[in-house]
């Protein structure tokens, strides 16, 4: 891994490793059925094709139009259109994988750029949702691109550098809410970056030089608000544009206490487009309010409404492959040991900022903590930074060398044993993995991607019974989310939960039971059921 490769075997293995990416996508989308929020975004994205920007959901954005578009333009690559539009996702994805080995190769040399590339390829997340019609791959992929073009124009300076950072910074807007953030991190990147030049102006008392830099900021910081919010406007296609203020009928407590303590100045235009602060307000209620996206789960507990402190930590430490956390942990570790103040300004500064900041954002303040999905944002940064292990060609003992290719050795085939299920994957800390659901669920298991598998597995076995209405006899199937709560509250299917374990599963979503009647008899069930209680579901996918 330390020695010197050829400029022609990198460009070889990074080619390998993206079709590797490609490969896998495509194979492994084959019977992947429609997850649940799909065919939303997959609409909206046609809605603007067809010139219609306006809001029917909080979190859809203008980027799926770019899914909706190979159905448009008559291209046919799988059953149906939305499953044609995955492909797009899947190029995208492609792109993002380059992103991260140039930044890291630029960073830290070539073989760094292969290790970040790697980490990427063999990321069992980011392959499940580079699959999909949704914006979780596309926010990933415009924060790395965001924070990527940043860095280069505060590197090396240029109108028209930062001309193309505060477009990619625009369109990072349209693909999910979250790249708000990217405005106030930038002015704090930037500002860590400039200080030791600016302190040194201070010190020695040159406040001529000093003005010069502070004005160069402040011009720059214009530019990039200017050409984000056009960029923003031309994404939404100029739809109501300048509403005033007063005009809005938000939902949020955010946004009502801002119109209200900004009464006197309601009737000043606002320079976006209406559907994007709707939705921005949208989203903010319902990240508040637990409404429209039901209960929050986390070993073994359920919540409404809340989230918990730390998911996220929960949710890396099982779902990302346990070599990836030993190269990430082993890259910090290294990187601290030769640890340089200015070096880390300029550069690392960059990547460390956002994954702290989003860290303890997701963490501890944001509610809505239905998935990994939402966290997958830093996941190209760790990759990226991941490469100061590989820094110049270091000078690794024997021994490390040794450790860091028995761990790139091992994460292949610790993600390909769940091909082609990626979404569901579980790291070996599970390894009976029917007990993935006492850890997490929802999207981290479930997201309505294994029906094919699930008929599949009726039409062989047609005598199972599936999610009974009460305590029954038999092989039962039972989805994951209705198994922990997630859907219908924790109540419906205790009975189970508590009392037997899972001799099985469908494509890692659906649990498969064994219930004797002798069983029942057993933990004395008092029957919930009556005359009128609706039998066994035997004719569709939980």
């Amino acid at each position: 891994m330390t020695s010197f490769i050829s400029p022609t075997l990198v460009r070889w293995l990074v080619v390998l490793l993206l079709g590797i990416i490609l490969t896998l996508d495509v194979a492994s989308m084959r019977h992947m059925t429609v997850t649940y929020d799909e065919p939303t975004h997959f609409r909206y994205g046609q809605n603007v094709l067809n010139l219609d920007s306006n809001r029917f959901n909080d979190s859809t954005m203008p980027v799926t139009a770019l899914n909706a578009l190979p159905a448009r333009l008559g291209v046919r690559l799988s059953p149906g259109p939305l499953e044609t539009g995955r492909y797009v996702t899947v190029l995208f994805s492609l792109l993002v994988a380059l992103c991260v080995f140039a930044w890291a190769r630029d960073l830290y040399g070539p073989t760094a750029g292969l290790l970040a590339l790697t980490l990427y390829t063999f990321d069992p997340s980011l392959l499940a949702h580079s699959q999909l019609v949704t914006t979780d791959l596309y926010a990933l992929g415009m924060m790395t691109f965001s924070l990527y073009f940043f860095w280069r124009f505060l590197q090396r300076g240029g109108w028209s550098r930062a001309m193309l950072s505060g477009v990619v910074l625009g369109v990072s807007q349209l693909v999910k809410y979250t790249a708000v953030f990217l405005f106030p991190l930038f002015a704090v990147i930037a500002i860590g970056f400039y200080a030791p030049d600016m302190w040194r102006s201070a010190q020695e008392r040159r406040f001529d030089d000093l003005r010069r830099r502070l004005a160069r900021f402040s011009g720059y910081a214009l530019l990039f608000l200017a050409l984000s919010l056009m960029t923003i406007n031309a994404g939404f296609l100029f739809d109501r544009t300048f509403t005033p203020l007063a005009d809005f009928p938000f939902r949020s407590d955010l946004f009502r206490s801002i119109q209200s303590s900004l009464a006197k100045a309601g009737t000043l235009p606002v320079p976006v487009p209406y559907p994007y602060l709707d939705g921005l307000d949208w989203i903010a209620y319902r990240e508040r309010t637990g409404d429209g996206y039901g209960n929050i789960y986390l070993l073994g507990e359920v919540r409404t409404g809340e989230g918990f402190s730390g998911y996220y930590f929960y949710a890396f430490l099982y779902k990302v492959p346990i070599a990836t956390q030993l190269v990430l942990l082993a890259a910090i570790g290294a990187y601290v040991a030769r640890f340089r103040r200015v070096d880390f300004l300029r550069n690392e500064w960059v990547l460390i900022c956002p994954i702290l900041f989003f860290t303890v954002q997701f963490n501890f303040f944001y509610r809505a903590q239905i998935g990994i999905r939402h966290f997958l944002i830093v996941f190209p940064l760790l990759y990226i930074l991941s490469g100061s292990l590989l820094k110049q060609r270091p000078s690794l003992s024997r021994w490390a060398a040794v450790a860091l290719t028995g761990a790139i050795a091992c994460l292949p085939l610790s993600v390909l044993s769940y091909y082609p299920h990626f979404l569901p994957y579980f790291n070996e800390f599970v390894w009976d993995r029917t007990q993935a659901y006492k850890i997490l669920a929802d999207s981290n298991l479930d997201w309505g991607q294994h029906v094919w598998y699930f008929q599949q597995y009726m039409a062989a076995h047609p005598e199972v019974i599936v999610e009974p209405a009460e305590p029954t006899a038999g092989t039962i199937l039972v989805g994951v989310n209705v198994l922990t709560g997630v859907a219908y509250g924790p109540e419906k299917f205790r009975w189970l939960r508590e009392n037997f374990k899972p001799v099985g599963h469908v494509a890692y979503s659906v649990l498969v039971f064994k219930v004797s009647p002798a069983d029942l008899e057993r933990i004395k069930l008092a029957s919930t059921g009556s005359s009128s209680t609706p039998s066994p579901r035997r004719d569709r996918a939980p």
